[in-house]
C-alpha cells in the first residue's frame, strides 16, 4: 500500500507512486493562482466560478476520486454541516449568490490515503439596487413606525445611511425618536430589521421625504451608491391618544469587533411613552459620566480606546419612560484572530511496525479560541481502530501514536478553526519493513560534468552540486560528506529530509584543480536499536583538454613576437614551449637542428614546459622546433602542437630620439603651468625594435 504524493507545487496534484511517498503541500488552483491556506476570493454575480483540485497518477492504475464540499462557516467536524457539490477534479459554475460559502476539495485513493485541502472562502458579489418610491401615512402618536430597507439587492450586505429632507438623520438631534437599526434586533412585535429605520412616538414635525442610501462594500462594487428607498411620510387624519406606555428595547449593538486600542459605539434604542431617556451603566450599575475614557450620548455610548480584557466584558443600556423601565447589557468582544501553526509540520516519517510515532500540530496561541480537528485519512481518529494507541497531549497539542501497526500507514490531519478562519497541515506516516541504512550517489550530469557512476568528470571552472542520497527505514538520522583535505567545499554542505530518505548536496562552486580528489558521504540509522552505517566514495577528476602555447621571456637581449623569437648574437637566449591540460599532459620536441641545449621541466600538477637554451657563442643563426603535448580524458586522447622559430641579429646603436609630451596640456610651445600632469615619452630607434621609456610626473612645481 504506497501513499499519495505530490508532483507539483504549483497545483493542487495528488500523485500514486510506484515508491511510497507522501503529500508536501495541497494547493486550489483558482485561474492560475494557488492557494495553500484559507484565503478570501470575490467573483462578480455571472462570472465562471473554476476551483480545480488538479492530479496525476504514476506508477499505478488506482484511481483517485474528489470530493468539492462547500460550507457555511470556515470548517465543520459534523458532515451533516457540509454539502457536497461535485465529484469531479474540476467545478465550475456561473457564480450566483448561493455559490458563496466555504470551499474544501477531499482527495482519495482506493488504497485509503486522503487528505483535505485548506478552505477557500467565495464570496459571489453583486450591486442591483433599484430605487423604489413609496409613500407611507402615519397617525399621531403612533409608538413605533418602521420604513423598511431591509431588502436589498446587494452583497456583502451594503453600508446604509437614512437622510431626512436630504438631510443625515444622525445630524437632526433627534436621535431618541428616528434611528437605524443596528447590530442584534430584540423586538418581537413590530417586525423590525437592521437597516430600517424606525419613528417612535410620531407627530407632524416628523413628516417629509425618507430616504435609504446604500454604498457598496466588498471589492468589485465598493463605493458605489444608490438610493434604495424614498418614503414620502404624512400624518393622517386622526388623534387617537397613546394608550402604551410600556418601555421596551427594540435592539441592541455591540459595535462590532474591535482590536486594542480601536475606538467604539455602542447603541440601544427603545420605545416607550413619553420618548424614553437612556443611561448608560457599567458592569455595578454605576451611570457611566462622559470623561477621558467615555463619551455618553442618549443612545449610545463611545469607548474612545478598547483597552484589551477590561473591555471585554458588558456595559448596560437602561432605557425608562415614565415610571417603568428596561435594561440590556451591551458586550463588547475583541476580534477573532484566525488561527495560526507556530511552525510547520514535517511532512513526512517513514518508520517500522512498534514504533512509537509523534505527530506535533504545533498550533499558535492566541487569546481567540479555537477548535481542533484531528483526522486520519480524512476520517475522525475513532476510525483508527486498533493500529495503535492514540494520546493527545491537549497543552502541546501533540498526537503520539504507540506501538504503530503497518496498516496504519496514512496522513494525518490537524485542522484548526474558528469563525475568522481555518488552517490545516499534515503528515503522511508510511510504516513498513525494517531497512538497514543505505546510501547512493545520485549526482547528476550537466554541461560542465559528466557522472560515470561513482566517478564525476568536471571541467575547471564548473559549477555544480554534488549529492548522495541515504535511504533505510527508519529514516536516516544525518548524512554526511567528507572532502578532500585541500578542497574549498568543506562549509557548503546542504542537508535534506524528504520522502522518507536524507539527501546530502555539496555546492561546488568554480572548480579549480584543488577540488579533485576522494569524497565520502555517509549515513546511518537505527533498526530495533541497533545503528547500520553506510558509505560511499566519490571521486572528483577535474579535467582539460591539452593546450600548447609560446612561453619564451622577453629579455634584455631578446624579443618574443607570436611564434618568432629574436636573439641578440654574443647573448645567450631561452626559448620555451608550455603544455597546459587536466590530467597534467606529457610533451616532447622535434626540430631539425641540434642547436642548443634541450630540458624538460615540470611547473605544477597541470603544466609542463620545454625549454631549449643557446649559448652566447652559438653558431645557429636561425632554428625552429615544434612542441606537442597530448593527455588522455576518460579514454580518450588529445593532443596539440606549437611551432617557434629562432632568429640571431647583430646589436645596434639607438638613433632617432624622440621625447613627445603626451599630457592632457601637450602643446607645441612645450611651456607647461605649474601644478600640472606632465607625461613624457622617450623613444629611441635601436635592435630590436623600437625602445621606448616613460617618465610621469603627477605634479609639476616651480624650484
Amino acid at each position: 500500500m504506497n501513499p499519495i504524493s505530490v508532483a507539483s507545487l504549483l497545483i493542487l496534484s495528488l500523485v500514486y507512486p510506484l515508491h511510497a511517498e507522501d503529500p508536501k503541500e495541497v494547493f486550489i488552483n483558482v485561474d492560475n493562482s494557488y492557494f495553500k491556506s484559507h484565503e478570501k476570493l470575490h467573483f462578480a454575480s455571472g462570472s465562471n466560478l473554476t476551483l480545480e483540485c488538479a492530479s496525476s497518477v504514476q506508477g499505478s492504475q488506482s484511481p483517485i476520486s474528489y470530493k468539492w464540499y462547500i460550507t457555511n462557516q470556515p470548517y465543520s467536524s459534523d458532515t451533516a454541516n457540509r454539502k457536497e457539490v461535485s465529484t469531479k477534479r474540476v467545478y465550475s459554475v456561473t457564480a450566483q449568490a448561493a455559490h458563496s460559502g466555504y470551499y474544501m476539495c477531499f482527495i482519495n485513493t482506493t488504497e485509503g490515503y486522503a487528505v483535505f485541502t485548506p478552505a477557500i472562502h467565495v464570496i459571489v458579489e453583486y450591486f442591483d439596487v433599484e430605487t423604489k418610491v413609496l409613500k407611507k401615512t402615519i397617525e399621531p402618536y403612533t409608538k413605533v413606525s418602521v420604513l423598511a430597507c431591509s431588502t436589498i439587492s446587494a452583497n456583502p450586505t451594503p453600508n446604509v445611511r437614512w437622510l431626512k429632507d436630504g438631510v443625515g438623520i444622525d445630524i437632526l438631534n433627534l436621535e431618541r425618536n428616528i434611528m437605524k437599526v443596528t447590530g442584534k434586533v430584540l423586538d418581537k412585535i413590530y417586525n423590525i430589521k437592521v437597516n430600517d429605520l424606525i419613528i417612535l412616538n410620531y407627530d407632524d414635525k416628523y413628516t417629509g421625504v425618507y430616504s435609504c442610501e446604500t454604498e457598496a462594500k466588498g471589492t468589485l462594487f465598493k463605493g458605489r451608491k444608490k438610493v434604495a428607498y424614498s418614503y414620502t411620510v404624512q400624518t393622517a387624519a386622526s388623534t387617537n391618544p397613546m394608550q402604551d406606555n410600556t418601555t421596551n428595547i427594540l435592539f441592541i449593538d455591540d459595535g462590532g469587533r474591535p482590536n486594542i486600542g480601536d475606538a467604539i459605539t455602542l447603541r440601544c434604542g427603545a420605545s416607550g411613552y413619553p420618548t424614553p431617556s437612556y443611561v448608560w451603566q457599567d458592569v455595578s450599575n454605576n451611570a457611566l459620566q462622559t470623561s477621558d475614557r467615555f463619551k455618553v450620548y442618549q443612545t449610545k455610548l463611545i469607548v474612545k480606546s478598547v483597552q484589551g480584557t477590561d473591555d471585554d466584558a458588558e456595559y448596560k443600556c437602561r432605557a425608562e419612560s415614565g415610571d417603568n423601565g428596561q435594561t440590556e447589557p451591551v458586550r463588547i468582544q475583541l476580534s477573532v484572530q484566525s488561527p495560526e501553526f507556530n511552525s510547520t509540520m514535517a511532512n513526512s516519517e517513514y518508520n517500522i511496525p512498534g514504533a512509537n510515532v509523534t505527530v506535533n500540530l504545533a498550533l499558535k496561541s492566541t487569546r481567540s479560541s479555537a477548535s481542533t480537528t484531528l483526522l486520519w485519512n480524512g476520517r475522525d481518529l475513532g476510525n483508527f481502530g486498533d493500529r495503535g494507541e492514540l494520546t493527545y497531549n491537549q497543552t502541546s497539542n501533540t498526537l503520539t501514536i504507540l506501538n504503530i501497526k503497518k496498516n496504519a500507514s496514512g496522513v494525518f490531519q490537524g485542522v484548526i478553526y474558528n469563525e475568522a478562519g481555518m488552517q490545516t497541515q499534515f503528515k503522511t506516516v508510511v510504516i513498513r519493513d525494517a531497512q538497514p541504512a543505505a546510501v547512493a550517489h545520485t549526482t547528476k550530469s550537466n554541461v560542465d560534468i559528466t557522472v560515470k557512476g561513482n566517478t564525476i568528470h568536471s571541467v575547471r571552472g564548473a559549477n555544480f552540486t554534488m549529492e548522495c542520497e541515504g535511504s533505510g527505514n527508519p529514516t536516516p538520522k544525518d548524512i554526511t560528506i567528507d572532502v578532500p583535505d585541500q578542497s574549498n567545499a568543506k562549509n557548503f554542505l546542504e542537508k535534506v529530509n524528504q520522502d522518507g530518505k536524507y539527501i546530502g548536496r555539496l555546492l561546488i562552486d568554480s572548480v579549480t584543480e584543488s577540488y579533485a580528489g576522494s569524497y565520502n558521504c555517509c549515513t546511518y540509522n537505527f533498526v530495533n536499536g541497533q545503528r547500520y552505517d553506510a558509505c560511499v566514495g566519490i571521486t572528483l577528476a577535474v579535467e582539460e583538454k591539452v593546450q600548447v602555447t609560446q612561453n619564451s621571456p622577453d629579455e634584455d637581449y631578446s624579443l618574443v613576437i607570436g611564434s618568432q623569437v629574436y636573439g641578440t648574437k654574443g647573448y645567450p637566449l631561452t626559448a620555451e614551449c608550455k603544455a597546459t591540460g587536466l590530467p597534467r599532459p606529457s610533451i616532447n620536441i622535434t626540430r631539425p637542428n641540434q642547436c642548443g641545449t634541450v630540458s624538460t621541466i615540470t611547473k605544477s600538477n597541470d603544466l609542463e614546459i620545454i625549454r631549449v637554451q643557446y649559448a652566447k657563442d652559438t653558431g645557429c643563426i636561425t632554428d625552429s622546433f615544434k612542441c606537442c603535448g597530448k593527455n588522455e580524458i576518460q579514454g580518450i586522447e588529445y593532443d596539440d602542437c606549437y611551432s617557434v622559430t629562432i632568429s640571431f641579429v647583430e646589436q645596434q646603436k639607438p638613433n632617432s630620439v624622440l621625447i613627445e609630451n603626451n599630457g592632457a596640456i601637450a602643446s607645441d610651445t612645450g611651456l607647461i603651468s605649474v601644478n600640472s600632469n606632465l607625461d613624457l615619452n622617450c623613444s629611441a630607434k635601436r635592435f630590436p625594435e623600437q625602445f621606448r621609456s616613460r617618465f610621469g610626473f603627477t605634479e609639476i612645481r616651480p624650484v
